[in-house]
């Protein structure tokens, strides 16, 4: 047995054998004496046969989850007992995890119900999973599915036929009535809606072989009317979407994470807690003609992930007041935009306007991504689920001039950050959900990314081909080596803010105007102008995300096949 710390949580793990069940209950109840009044978990890994083991649990009246796959039962032991070692059996580094990660790895197998073949979990898994040219399965507890435009994955081959198995299953067994906690409801209707909006959308760029537009379409139809019975029967009324929790808030309260930024730590991941507060630091900003967040909730490329309401909330050192003032300004700016630069050259023809009104050092920018959920009768409501909280700190805000503009967009080409002292102008955080973590009431489920987390290169940054089907990977004479390089070849995810947002100051702040995005640093003519940026409560910025949603085509052809729907 080892128990553990996870949070305001405690774990009691146990490796038990038949003929240690007895002392193992004793220590059991020594455990639940000692933590009387506080929040923990009992989680089994059975040592033995499967089939003696449930009988005696049976017996004892044993109710906590138990695994007993061979293979986890050595990697547990194996993790948690070299937690201090530097090196393999064979020399070569290995990568230490901690005993909360592994528990956490545990868990996934068994997202929504304590029995990993229970049949939300069998769904997920379908759905959401993927085993790389490495052997490796990703996906297990991903905010967003691993399917891009060019994705042959779940529209052919056995994935597929898994797939409307698995959804037919759901459909004639009502599997909706299998859980009926809200919260997990909730999730799981929010990761279906993903799947049919890339089932819906334009799918091109295959790898070969490629899938003709019949076949496409075959598989779209077979699939899509199946999703949308399980998304209605999953939704929620109004009230109950109304009661679910925040997590924000329950991260917070679990102080698992720093409530400021430290100057002195500025790698330490933190969540402030007055970033709701209505008459505090921090202003919620939004537009009146349309979402905060434009480039974040763009439906019309290659992004399909967009059922989400963005918020952007602006802190200036000097408060709430310096802050609305700065956002005044800002709207009443009338200079143009960018002026020409004296030294011209390919990727910068122009420069943001030295002129454009700068916030200062200390500057802090929030965007916060929460649920949009479908409730009865088939309407969209905004949540108090967060997905997913990306920070910026300004520690620096070099001046306007020809120099830095040039080295910040040299710095972030290509994709990856050339220059990490360009880099250190801003500290970045980002904080994602984890399904296994909010179900098991960890943070509010909102987990850190590490500093050098890596990840697949995303739809949102243009990317069409599956990374799971490129042949390079899979291929021996490949121009990638197979294999080894499928998880090194992938980008480290708190790069992407800067790439994003790296010139100086205000010219990053890309819900004004997106200098970078729409080329207006490159392409000669005319340059839209900037939004028009005020403050707005949250549930305004909710609302008008709401009316936008109502909208989009993929929102329109889920109704229809709602409405419709047994």
């Amino acid at each position: 047995m080892r128990a553990f710390t996870l949070g305001s949580c405690s774990l009691l793990l146990m490796f038990v054998g038949l003929e240690h069940f007895g002392p193992a209950q004793m220590r059991t109840r020594a455990f639940v004496e000692r933590h009387k009044g506080k929040p923990f978990v009992f989680l089994g890994v059975n040592t033995d046969d499967g089939e003696a083991a449930r009988r005696v649990a049976a017996k004892e009246g044993t109710t906590w989850p138990s695994f007993a796959e061979e293979g986890v039962i050595r990697y547990c032991n194996d993790t948690l007992q070299r937690t201090s070692a530097r090196s393999g059996p064979d020399g070569k580094p290995i990568s230490v995890r901690r005993p909360d990660e592994v528990v956490e790895d545990l868990l996934k197998e068994r997202m929504y119900h304590a029995d990993p073949e229970h049949l939300w979990n069998r769904l997920h898994r379908a759905l959401f999973v993927r085993v790389g040219p490495d052997g490796r399965t990703y996906g297990q507890d991903r905010l967003e599915p691993l399917l891009w435009v060019g994705s042959k994955h779940l529209l052919e081959g056995k994935a597929h036929q898994r797939a409307v198995a698995i959804l037919d299953e759901f459909l004639k067994n009502k599997g909706e009535k299998l859980i009926e906690d809200p919260l997990k409801r909730a999730v799981l209707q929010r990761d279906l809606w993903l799947i049919f909006n890339w089932l819906d959308d334009v799918h091109s760029h295959f790898y070969d072989p490629e899938l003709t537009s019949d076949e496409v379409r075959a598989a779209q139809d077979r699939l899509r009317p199946r999703l949308a019975a399980v998304i209605g029967r999953l939704a929620l009324t109004r009230d109950q979407i109304k009661q679910l929790p925040d997590n924000y808030a329950m991260a917070v309260a679990s102080a698992d994470y720093a409530r400021r930024f430290d100057p002195k730590h500025p790698d330490t991941p933190y969540l402030p807690a007055d970033l709701f507060d209505s008459n505090g630091p921090w202003v919620c900003v939004g537009r009146p003609d349309g979402p905060v967040a434009p480039q974040h909730q763009a439906d019309t490329g290659t992004n399909m992930f967009t059922n989400s309401a963005f918020l952007v909330f602006l802190r200036l050192p000097d408060g709430r007041a310096a802050t609305l003032d700065f956002l005044k300004r800002l709207r009443t700016f009338d200079q143009p935009l960018r002026v020409d630069a004296k030294e011209p050259k390919i990727g910068m023809q122009y420069l943001p306007n030295p002129e454009l009104p700068q916030f200062p050092v200390g500057t802090q920018v929030a965007l916060v991504r929460r649920s949009l959920l479908i409730a009865v009768p088939n309407t969209l409501l905004a949540t108090t689920l967060t997905e997913s909280v990306q920070l910026r700190f300004y520690r620096e805000v070099p001046q306007m001039t020809e120099p830095n503009v040039r080295a910040a967009i040299e710095s972030s080409g290509g994709g990856r950050v050339a220059d990490p002292r360009i880099a250190a102008w801003q500290a970045f955080h980002e904080f994602q959900l984890r399904r296994s973590r909010l179900f098991a009431n960890r943070a509010g489920g909102l987990r850190a990314v590490g500093s050098d987390e890596r990840d697949f290169n995303l739809p949102f940054f243009l990317q069409m081909r599956d990374e799971f089907e490129d042949p390079d990977y899979r291929a021996s004479g490949g121009s990638r080596p197979p294999a080894r390089s499928f998880s090194e070849s992938q980008h480290v995810v708190k790069q992407d803010c800067f790439l994003c947002h790296s010139l100086p100051g205000a010219a990053s702040f890309n819900s004004y105007f997106n200098f970078r995005g729409n080329g207006s640093l490159v392409n000669r003519g005319d340059v839209t102008r900037p939004f028009s940026l005020s403050e707005m409560s949250v549930s305004e910025v909710d609302a008008a995300t709401v009316r936008w949603k109502e909208g989009r085509p993929h929102w329109i052809a889920l109704r229809k096949l709602l409405a419709s729907a047994k």
